[in-house]
């Protein structure tokens, strides 16, 4: 589970600007997925990460989390989405992986739905606090709380735009792994309950 505390240059943060100028979009298509079937690029389905409903679930428990990766594509300068549901009131946060260099080191923009608030996290698994903060936990009215959020992640070498339901949240300076990285998705419980998210329709253009 993501600390909500952390040095904000960690991971690489050499400047966050809120409502930052968008970028220019990203043309082709390269992978759409409504995720209403089981992507194969996600391996075997789990306990905590399945289909239900037409949708892919990661249902985790208290202070719980658990993320996966969507093999076989690789990403540098791209345009990705997702659309995540929670289906519960006691969730802490889910979010869009990107730039996954590995099963567990990658970079997340993530938001709280019962928080009203956003993050941008790096996980490094050779750490030994593994989640650190690029951008701490910051409350916006982009948020829809207890709703679906659509997140948005356009990057282009190290800077990286965010978009919470096609709205500019922000921009940022990372340090973009140099052959780029995968996608994915991650869900979190909090400290109140369980939490089960429901994540639909990921896309990304380049």
């Amino acid at each position: 589970m993501k600390p909500f505390a952390c040095l904000a240059r960690c991971a690489g943060l050499s400047v966050f600007v809120l409502a930052g100028a968008a970028p220019a979009l990203a043309g082709q298509v390269v992978l759409s997925d409504p995720l209403s079937t089981w992507p194969l690029n996600f391996g075997a389905q789990g306990a905590e990460v399945f289909l239900k409903n037409g949708a892919v679930h990661i249902s985790v428990p208290i202070n719980g989390a658990n993320w996966v990766s969507y093999n076989g594509f690789t990403f540098t300068d791209m345009d990705a989405s997702v659309t995540i549901t929670p289906m519960t009131a006691t969730g802490n946060a889910a979010g869009l992986i990107f730039w996954g260099t590995g099963p567990s080191d990658f970079f997340e923009f993530s938001v709280s739905d019962t928080g009203g608030s956003f993050a941008v996290y790096r996980h490094v698994s050779t750490s030994a606090s593994p989640w650190q903060a690029v951008v701490p936990y910051m409350k916006s009215a982009l948020v829809k709380a207890g709703a679906a959020n659509t997140l948005r992640v356009v990057t282009k070498g190290n800077a990286a735009t965010l978009y919470i339901n096609g709205q500019v949240a922000g921009s940022l300076s990372l340090m973009a792994p140099p052959s780029g990285g995968a996608v994915g998705l991650e869900g979190e419980g909090g400290a109140k309950g369980p939490a089960d998210y429901a994540f639909s329709n990921l896309t990304v253009s380049q």
